[in-house]
This record gives C-alpha cells, structure tokens and sequence, in this order.
C-alpha cells in the first residue's frame, strides 16, 4: 500500500510539473534591427492610442490681439455684395431660432449700405450625450460677416463658455481652454489633462460647421 501511495504521489508531482511546463505564456513581438538582433519587445496586443488629426493641434485656434479668432474668405462666385447680405441675413436669423440655441441668440448688427452682418450666439455645446449622463457647455461667440462682390469675410471672435452652471461652475475665457499654450501637451502632439481635449475639438467642430452651412447657403 505504501509503495501504491508513494507511486500515485509521485504521479501527480509528476503531472503538476507538465502543467506547468506546457502553462501558455503570454504572447510577446519581437523588433529587430537589420541584423536580426532583438532590440525591443512588447506585449503582443498592446493598446495605442490613436493620433490626434492634425487639424486640431498646433496652429489650430489662432491669436489675434491675444484672442482666439478664427477669420475666412469664403468665395460666391456671380454674387454681388447685397445678394450674399441678403441670403446671410435669413440664414443667420433662422440660426438663432435652431437647435440648441438659447435665447440671448440674435442678430445683433445689420449694416444694409456697407453689407456687414454681426451675430451674437449663445447656444449648448455638447460634448456628451448618453443615457444619465449629459456633458454641455454654454457656447458664447460672435459672428462678424463682411460681404462684398463674390466673396464673404467670415470671422468668429470673442468666445467664452459657461460650464457646469448648475454645480457652482461659471464663465471660461476661450483662450483659457484653446490657445496651444494652455491645451497641447510640452510634445504637441496630444493634450493636456483638465478637459482641454474635449473643448479644443469640439469646438473647432463647430467652427467647421458653421463655415460650411455659410459656404453652402452662397452656392
């Protein structure tokens, strides 16, 4: 019996050291230099993070007189002057009335004899929406749009938010989340911690947008 003990103890030594033996490590690549020699190794699904597009790094929220301020000529060929202020004018008064405007949203500045429209915008920028969780700023901005034969001189200037009101939260100067100073990290390729990302991108989003809905409204 003893000889039997010994013999099924000894088995199960045995077969805990095979299990051990053939236990599947955790797979691992290899990089080699031109001569074949391992020179870096790493896990096999090590996760990166994507790039962040070049369109919202260095150079992307440019300064004029220390303010974020974004300016573009956006071309109407065949439109004289007072047809781009006319059809700007109406675009910009049903603006002001769209989705996620308040109501300090309104054309504030209209100049028939020079062509020149200001608009004054507060609306809700949102930079998450999910079920029980609702992440939004009040956007602040002005438009300025200065028409002339063929071509409208778009500007978007004076930009504040009002973030997290309700939580004791308040008033947010744009260059303090957007100037590449403040937002970008010391490498420039991604963003510093403290919601910089989500401010800086979102709203060149919507800077892009409104350029584009003024571009297709002269078309």
């Amino acid at each position: 019996m003893k000889r039997i003990a010994l013999f099924v103890c000894m088995a199960f030594a045995v077969s805990v050291a095979n299990a051990q033996l053939i236990k599947p490590k955790k797979q691992e690549t290899y990089t080699l230099d031109e001569k074949g020699q391992v020179v870096k190794k790493k896990a096999l699904f090590e996760s990166k993070k994507a790039p962040v597009p070049a369109k919202y790094l260095a150079g992307a929220c440019p300064l004029v007189d220390g303010k974020v301020t974004w300016q573009q000529t956006i071309e109407a060929p065949g439109l004289a002057s007072k047809d781009i202020y006319d059809r700007l004018v109406k675009f910009f008064m049903d603006f002001c009335e769209g989705k996620n405007q308040t109501d300090m949203s309104n054309v504030s500045v209209v100049e028939e004899t020079k062509h020149q429209i200001g608009v004054r915008i507060q609306e809700w920028l949102v930079f998450e929406n999910k079920p029980l969780s609702l992440d939004r700023t009040k956007f602040n901005y002005q438009i300025i749009a200065d028409c002339s034969d063929g071509s409208v001189s778009v500007t978007l200037r004076n930009i504040s938010y009002i973030y997290e009101e309700e939580r004791g939260g308040g008033a947010i100067k744009g260059e303090d989340m957007l100037t590449d100073e403040n937002a970008l990290n010391k490498k420039g390729d991604g963003f510093n911690l403290g919601g910089y990302r989500k401010f800086r991108m979102k709203t060149i989003d919507r800077k892009d947008e409104i350029m584009k809905q003024i571009a297709d409204v002269l078309k």
